[in-house]
């Protein structure tokens, strides 16, 4: 198998358009990984069956990071 979609690296600068320094506030990023075979699909491959019909063969991890807070000093 091979991964042909995604990028391995992604940078990005993002400023918050409404942000104020009064305001207590906290930021963190959701990230949505590329789709992975499931187990199901790697069964299927190594035994050479065809799955069942609604078998699910792919997956979709998501991650958080740990948030950033702000407190106004």
């Amino acid at each position: 198998m091979s991964n042909s979609i995604g990028d391995p690296e992604l940078i990005a600068v993002w400023r918050d358009p409404q942000f104020d320094v009064r305001q207590r506030a906290f930021y963190y990023a959701r990230v949505i990984e590329i789709p992975t075979p499931r187990w199901t699909a790697h069964d299927a491959r190594r035994f050479g069956i065809k799955p069942l019909p609604g078998t699910t063969m792919k997956f979709q991890e998501r991650a958080y990071t740990s948030p950033i807070w702000y407190s106004p000093s």
